[in-house]
């Protein structure tokens, strides 16, 4: 979209380090239209909770709003309320170990701010904060869990988020269950167990994913072994009714469906929705995009119709800049991600 002469771009914070080394993202970021001249930032950080003594990492990716790479070189800045940054350009490390919390405070609350220019495209500017916690408190707001939804059960009131990965048929060759576990894997691995934040967080500060079981799987010795086990008591039946409830059949799969309100219980035939399709997504990318997901979703300060919207149009531009699709395939994201 052309604006004020400038082209629109998405500048996106990452972490080029294995996703296996992340955690699930708790902390909030600033995001939206911050720049003068129109640059929008999404910004991510490596761990948003962390123990007093340690560091984080950052990095920053550019595309267009519609996904597309930057050609032109851009510039960087980095100011920190506190400790420093070490390094320069879009890949820096923030040293935040001399950081003290007083003895009268819980946690302390640290931002990053970084800004962005391109010469022909503008600047723009995104900040990103992160909670620093005495050794004993690992917890922060706005977790992202997960928890198993048996038959005949329903879903918890007053989360943040609901979303469910739905799976409308057993796997009918060996590549979709490859998919199937890889996505399972991924779930089990990055996000917390629902159970274990009762009385100790704000459930309006949880984003919960659902996965719809015949009855509680038994936990394996690695998440890949677990994944098995939850994909063999996979209730096909309840994700299928879950997915009637958004008034259009879905055949394939894996489906992440995500609401404000918990689906089983919705009264109108469609509720708002965001619709993230997998269906024949390699594997490994399959793993990634969820990963990628817990993380953005986990940014997010409050949800709302409007909220939920603007949400579907950064998943869209991280999956793309992430690499998590192809760039042959780029524009089917707008199919593959949607609000309904």
């Amino acid at each position: 979209m052309r604006r004020g002469g400038y082209w629109r771009a998405v500048v996106v914070l990452w972490l080029m380090v294995p996703l296996s080394d992340f955690q699930p993202v708790y902390a909030a970021a600033d995001a939206g239209l911050n720049g003068t001249n129109g640059l929008e930032m999404i910004c991510l950080t490596e761990r948003p909770v962390i123990v007093q003594g340690e560091t984080v990492r950052l990095r920053v990716w550019a595309s267009t709003s519609d996904g597309q790479s930057i050609a032109q070189p851009l510039t960087f800045q980095w100011q920190v309320t506190e400790g420093h940054i070490q390094g320069t350009g879009n890949e820096v490390r923030w040293d935040l170990s001399a950081v003290t919390i007083e003895p009268s405070e819980p946690y302390k609350n640290v931002v990053a701010t970084v800004t962005a220019n391109a010469p022909s495209v503008g600047n723009g500017r995104c900040s990103v904060r992160v909670t620093i916690k005495e050794p004993v408190q690992t917890r922060g707001p706005l977790i992202s869990t997960r928890g198993f939804l048996k038959p005949k059960m329903r879903e918890k009131p007053g989360y943040g988020l609901y979303s469910y990965l739905l799976f409308s048929a057993p796997p009918q060759h060996e590549g979709e269950k490859a998919r199937y576990l890889k996505v399972l894997e991924a779930c089990l691995s990055i996000m917390r167990e629902s159970e274990e934040f009762l009385d100790r967080q704000p459930d309006s500060e949880l984003n919960a994913t659902y996965i719809p079981v015949r009855k509680t799987p038994m936990s394996g010795k690695s998440d890949s072994e677990w994944a098995e086990k939850v994909l063999a008591v996979y209730d096909y039946a309840a994700a299928q009714i879950l997915l009637s409830k958004l008034d259009t059949m879905y055949q394939q799969g894996p489906y992440l469906i995500s609401t404000l309100k918990p689906l089983s219980m919705s009264d109108s035939p469609q509720p708002l929705h965001l619709f993230q399709d997998l269906t024949g997504v390699v594997p490994d990318q399959a793993s990634n995009w969820v990963k990628h997901f817990t993380y953005l979703v986990a940014q997010q300060r409050s949800w709302q119709d409007q909220s939920l919207r603007q949400f579907h149009l950064k998943m869209r531009n991280l999956l793309a800049v992430a690499g998590i699709v192809t760039p042959e395939v780029v524009n089917a994201v707008k199919t593959l991600v949607q609000v309904r």
